[in-house]
Parts: C-alpha cells; sequence; structure tokens
C-alpha cells in the first residue's frame, strides 16, 4: 500500500519570521504537511492556481497585492474548494466581517492569539466547518493614581462638578494654583479633560 501524500499548506505573508512561526505550527498540528511560502497576493493566487491539489491557505490580510483584504474575495472566487485561513492584524469589525462573509474562509484568527487557537482554526478548514470570531482584548490596568492631599481635595469637588473658580473659593487658593492642580490630576489619571478625569475617578473609588 502506497503512503498517503502529506498535506500541502499554503503560507502567505511578507515576514519571513511569520511565515518560520507558521510553518513550525503546521509541522506540529498536522506532521509531515508540505508548505510552500509566498510573500504577495500575486505570488498567492500564482500558487494556488499551480498546486491545485492545495488543502489549506492560511493568508495574511495586509500583506503587499492583498488590496487590505479585498482580494481574497478572488482568490475564492477562483479557488473555491480551498479552504482559507485568515491570520491577520487587522481586526476591525468591518473587516472581520467583510472577511468571514466569503464562503471558504473558515476562520479569522487575530496575529496575537495563541497557537492553540490556529490550530484549531486548520482543524475547522480541513473539515469544512465556519468557526466564529474569537478575540480576546488585552485587560486594560488602570493607573495607579498618586495625588498629594490637596489633590485629592480638588478631586472631590471636581467629582461634585464645581468650576475652576468655586474650587479656588472653596479652599481659599488661587484659580491658578487649582488649574496647576488640575494639570496634574490629569497626568496622575491619564486623562486629557475635566469630564474623562471625573468619570474614571468615579470608577477608581
Amino acid at each position: 500500500m502506497s503512503k498517503e501524500a502529506p498535506l500541502t499548506v499554503l503560507i502567505a505573508d511578507d515576514h519571513a519570521l511569520v511565515r518560520d512561526g507558521m510553518r513550525g505550527l503546521v509541522a506540529a498540528w498536522l506532521g509531515d504537511a508540505h508548505c510552500l511560502e509566498v510573500v504577495d497576493g500575486d505570488a498567492l493566487l500564482r500558487a494556488a492556481a499551480a498546486h491545485p491539489a492545495a488543502r489549506l491557505a492560511l493568508v495574511d490580510l495586509n500583506m503587499p497585492g492583498m488590496e487590505r483584504g479585498f482580494r481574497l474575495a478572488e482568490l475564492a472566487h477562483r479557488h473555491p474548494g480551498l479552504p482559507l485561513v485568515v491570520i491577520s492584524a487587522l481586526t476591525s469589525p468591518d473587516v472581520v466581517r467583510r472577511t468571514l462573509d466569503i464562503a471558504s474562509v473558515c476562520a479569522f484568527v487575530p496575529k496575537s492569539a495563541p497557537s492553540e487557537q490556529i490550530g484549531a482554526a486548520i482543524d475547522a478548514a480541513l473539515e469544512g466547518r465556519k468557526l466564529p470570531f474569537m478575540h480576546r482584548s488585552p485587560e486594560v490596568r488602570r493607573p495607579e493614581v498618586m495625588l498629594t492631599p490637596r489633590m485629592e481635595e480638588v478631586r472631590q469637588l471636581l467629582r461634585q462638578g464645581m468650576s475652576n473658580k468655586l474650587i479656588a473659593r472653596t479652599l481659599g487658593i488661587s484659580e491658578g494654583t487649582v488649574k496647576n492642580h488640575m494639570s496634574e490630576i490629569f497626568k496622575a489619571l491619564q486623562v486629557s479633560n475635566r469630564t474623562q478625569a471625573a468619570q474614571l475617578d468615579a470608577d477608581i473609588l
């Protein structure tokens, strides 16, 4: 009995380091796979035409010749039987929706995703399944607020909606001093205006 030929996988990305990583991931996930690497949209279309037996293409939307992903529809039209997994740093809702609307796109994976998520997308593509988009945003840490006692007083009055003039009158200081305190408060809270400072402050306390 003849040995089954290895799967042919197209890897399309203009960064050599990314291609190396994807090749290693494919080898770890699929075993004896034959990877063909291309660096732009034109080369991807040529490779897909030259290798009709390819079982999968891992495609970066933002490489040269892809027209920010619009070229993907041309690839899908020419080769509807080639399952596509898009791996991209472009993850705006419109880009993701437009990409997943293409019938042969089985998954959209952010470049920041763990290898297990890419592996799951590869499995889905080889099985003809479409995966929903999953994107775990990094946790945003609140700034550690370090304010002087006087700045804390100004901040509390700010949250009450007082103007700088009223804060100055209430605390018995000049309006210029209040403005200086406001600047330091904005810097500490990493905000740019009074409304943001009041809202963020309310979240922190």
